[in-house]
């Protein structure tokens, strides 16, 4: 099973629950929050966190910590001793998790920011995607820079290593087996890589009344289309 959550932001999260939730973070999890610097990086490492144990409970039925050292990709270990791949990732208070039972996962989202694409597409991206990129509007450029650097963060994380500017350089070359999918809408762009045959599915959680995440399908608020293959461009 390959199943992710979107949350668009941690603005309406009650402090008394992400102070909870603070609480009970594991040991290392704490020595790795007393040295972020400022309040919504915290915030966004503590609830993603949350948010991945939930959704590992709410979908597989496990019980699971979010197990990771520095500079390495964190996996779930369950309460008898499996390791699940996922990964996380965060931008501007929105969040994205994901878990792979099956295989490996890779995960990004990225907050439109207001910034010169252009620049980085003629300094990092391949001869003929700077070319296709210089033949759309302003509006299409910046969604297709964002596909192109949101697929390959998320590639990197699949992996493990790598280097992001390294696979800008060239066209992007998903080995068999894996598959490379994509949301977006006009603020927002999410990827995912993922392998084990299996099509993964996004959810969108909410806090109920108790303060109790709830998973479900689409949601109108985020504006996010389904997840489909990238486009050759």
């Amino acid at each position: 099973m390959i199943t992710l959550a979107f949350l668009s932001g941690t603005e309406n999260i009650p402090l008394h629950a992400i102070t909870q939730w603070r609480s009970e973070l594991s040991a290392a999890d704490q020595q790795r929050i007393a040295l972020m610097k400022g309040e919504p990086r915290k915030t966004e490492f503590v609830v993603a966190r949350t948010l991945l144990q939930t959704l590992a409970r709410n979908r597989l039925g496990v019980s699971a910590e979010v197990v990771s050292a520095v500079d390495t990709a964190p996996r779930l270990l369950t309460a008898d001793g499996r390791s699940i791949a996922c990964s996380i990732s965060h931008s501007n208070k929105a969040i994205l998790v994901g878990i792979n039972t099956v295989g490996s996962i890779g995960v990004d989202v990225e907050h439109h920011r207001p910034r010169s694409v252009a620049k980085v597409v003629q300094r990092y991206f391949w001869p003929e995607g700077q070319t296709y990129f210089g033949n759309c509007n302003e509006a299409e450029g910046r969604a297709w820079f964002y596909r192109q650097w949101c697929i390959r963060e998320a590639l990197v994380k699949y992996q493990g290593d790598g280097n992001l500017f390294q696979l800008l350089g060239r066209p992007l070359n998903l080995s068999s087996g894996t598959i490379g999918l994509i949301s977006q809408n006009n603020t927002r762009t999410v990827a995912v890589i993922s392998s084990g045959g299996v099509r993964p599915e996004l959810c969108f959680p909410k806090l109920d009344q108790n303060g109790q995440w709830e998973f479900s399908p689409l949601s109108p608020e985020t504006d996010l289309a389904e997840l489909t293959p990238l486009p050759n461009q």
